[in-house]
């Protein structure tokens, strides 16, 4: 019995095909996921500012409880006392712009009007929750800071559209001489033409001329135009703006029941309010702001 063979090996070819290389053990999905988040795509890395969210609802249009406002709003007319501007600073860009607007009512009441990103004002219609705007808030948007009118019926605004509506404001004016002349007097060069609106009622001059309504101006400082009767009223004796503010509230001002400042009786305007120009739903109704010196 012959020797057993020995296993021969298989002959290698130049065309065999090399085995691949070991497959890496692939990272577990949770472990992919926390990579991804901890290595943020440049999408990522640039911050995007935020979007301003305006704080009530915009209006595409006025809606019908607006205009019965907006009618006595431009009918009725009320002394603007003081203006105060708050602007913040480049150290300040979250911060929007503001203005505090304190006027007399048509009663004789002294009001604080704030035009800010949602506007406010101190009066019993809107003070009583129960109306989202007053006719203060409109005159003021509409006769002293000449908004557009878009922007009059809205209940918020964004920073760049109070930016807006005070850029295209009138100026303020801090003070005002009692030292006046005549309509016609311009013996110093110095008066401003009869035009454009008074800086205390805020109303045309030349609506007021058809009505014969004399104008004075203040002769020592500004040139400006003013209504007589705006500027007869005793709270504006030779003094600054503060200085009479201070003056109507301390010394003159009485507080009536609703606890209002009144200066009617310096304004010689009466303190009962006038319902003629009210729309019928007001008329007959007994409550709201009918009622007292609203």
């Amino acid at each position: 019995m012959g020797a057993p063979k020995k296993p021969t090996l298989a002959a290698t070819s130049s065309n065999t095909t090399p085995k691949p290389a070991p497959k890496r053990k692939q990272p577990h999905a949770s472990a992919r996921s926390d990579d991804q988040e901890h290595t943020p795509t440049k999408k990522q890395r640039i911050a995007k500012p935020k979007e301003e969210k305006r704080l009530r609802r915009f209006r595409a249009k006025p809606p019908k409880s607006f205009h019965d406002l907006y009618s006595r709003a431009l009918t009725q007319r009320f002394y603007i006392l003081s203006r105060t501007r708050t602007t913040p600073s480049s150290l300040e860009p979250t911060i929007a712009p503001s203005e505090a607007i304190e006027l007399t009512g048509s009663t004789g009441n002294i009001y604080t009007i704030t035009i800010s990103q949602l506007p406010s004002c101190t009066c019993p219609h809107f003070s009583s929750g129960k109306a989202p705007q007053c006719k203060h808030i409109i005159y003021v948007l509409s006769r002293v800071l000449r908004a557009k009118f878009d922007y009059i019926y809205q209940l918020a605004f964004l920073t760049t559209e109070l930016e807006e509506i005070f850029a295209g404001a009138p100026p303020i004016i801090n003070n005002l001489s009692a030292n006046t002349g005549e309509v016609g007097d311009n013996s110093d060069g110095k008066r401003k033409p009869v035009e454009g609106d008074c800086p205390i009622c805020f109303e045309e001059f030349s609506a007021n001329e058809k009505n014969n309504e004399e104008i004075v101006w203040c002769k020592a400082a500004c040139g400006q135009n003013i209504h007589k009767q705006c500027f007869d009223m005793s709270v504006w004796e030779k003094e600054t703006e503060g200085e009479m503010m201070k003056k109507v509230k301390k010394e003159k001002g009485k507080k009536n029941a609703d606890g209002y400042v009144n200066v009617a009786e310096q304004l010689g305007i009466s303190p009962v309010r006038d319902t003629s120009s009210y729309s019928r739903w007001w008329s007959g109704h007994p409550s709201g702001y009918r009622s007292g010196y609203y």
